[in-house]
């Protein structure tokens, strides 16, 4: 049987150790935030080249619709999705391109934080900015392939529309872990900078 008081007296005991905080050291956090700045940058220029991609091929086929006298719904589908893609390296720029240096002006942990939280804030809301632009061109595209083929046909262009819708969820279920780990991230340096 324990005796109460040795319960209470180990307890006190306990409740009565310091809390040693978890500090990331200066060098840990440089790396941290260059590492983290190294992958942002290389996710950026496969964008701003996948949009570059994109547009160009899109150019070519409405240049092409209008050479074969085709242009049509299809074609404004392909206008519209360019410039989509055109929005989304914009939004991308805009949301993720400004970097929060280490300069000594400030405490490095706060540029690595600023970082942090304007990488899951744009993870976070990657179905408004980055596939929203994308769905008007899609749906145009999708729509008039539906009216254009014969009706045998139909099923397959319903297959790609679904499997197109299904991509697009994908990306922002994908994206919403990373702003989630991002944000226990953040949580975590929280916690222990206040104690």
């Amino acid at each position: 049987m324990t005796d109460t008081n040795d319960t209470n007296a180990m307890g006190a005991l306990w409740k009565a150790q310091a809390v040693q905080p978890r500090v990331l050291p200066a060098d840990e956090i440089h790396r941290r935030h260059a590492a983290l700045e190294r992958r942002l940058g290389r996710r950026n220029l496969i964008e701003y080249l996948t949009a570059a991609m994109m547009i160009v091929a899109v150019v070519g086929l409405v240049l092409l619709d209008i050479r074969l006298g085709a242009f049509g719904t299809g074609s404004i589908g392909l206008i519209l999705l360019g410039i989509g893609g055109g929005v989304v390296a914009w939004q991308l720029h805009r949301r993720t391109g400004g970097r929060a240096a280490i300069d000594g002006a400030r405490p490095s942990i706060e540029a690595y934080r600023d970082t942090l939280r304007r990488e899951r804030d744009a993870l976070a809301s990657v179905a408004r900015w980055y596939i929203g632009p994308m769905v008007p061109g899609m749906a145009t595209i999708y729509l008039s392939a539906f009216l254009k083929v014969p009706p045998g046909g139909r099923p397959l262009v319903i297959a790609l529309a679904a499997a197109t819708a299904t991509a697009m969820i994908w990306v922002i279920r994908l994206n919403r872990r990373g702003a989630e780990a991002m944000t226990a991230e953040l949580e975590s340096h929280d916690r222990f900078s206040n104690l």
